[in-house]
């Protein structure tokens, strides 16, 4: 075995999932938050980390589209997850999501947790680069 994560699974447990209306409350009312084109997402520094989803029917009606949404985010949160300090995220997806591929939502959400100095410019870009379509619309 080469490095620290390439052993290891990435997975989420149920822990990692934001349930509570609490939970949600509390991330919007103490977090910052930054938006980008395909998604926003709001950042609130804890004790333990998690994330949510918000994906209403004002993304799409059509229960197909949000669920896609849903899992886009969560798998580039799971990507993400070893690389984040202990902090609660909440990930709304934006319409041009629609559009995205996977690879493209994880550079978006790198790209946000980095400008808001979560995880650093140059983690985003190496766990970008694995993806070759959403590599160069990081690094600009």
């Amino acid at each position: 075995m080469q490095g620290n994560n390439s052993g290891r699974r990435l997975s989420l447990r149920k822990s990692d999932k934001l349930v509570r209306k609490s939970q949600f409350d509390q991330v919007r009312r103490d977090g910052r938050k930054s938006a980008g084109p395909g998604l926003v997402a709001v950042v609130a520094p804890c004790s333990e980390s998690g994330c949510g989803v918000i994906c209403s029917k004002k993304y799409s009606l059509l229960a197909v589209e949000r669920n896609r949404a849903r899992r886009l985010l969560w798998e580039s949160f799971r990507m993400l997850k070893p690389h984040l300090p202990p902090c609660r995220l909440v990930l709304i997806p934006r319409r041009k999501l629609k559009t995205y591929k996977s690879g493209q939502v994880l550079a978006e959400l790198a790209e946000l947790l980095a400008k808001q100095g979560v995880i650093t410019r140059d983690a985003a870009v190496s766990l970008c680069a694995r993806s070759s379509d959403a590599s160069a619309s990081i690094r600009n």
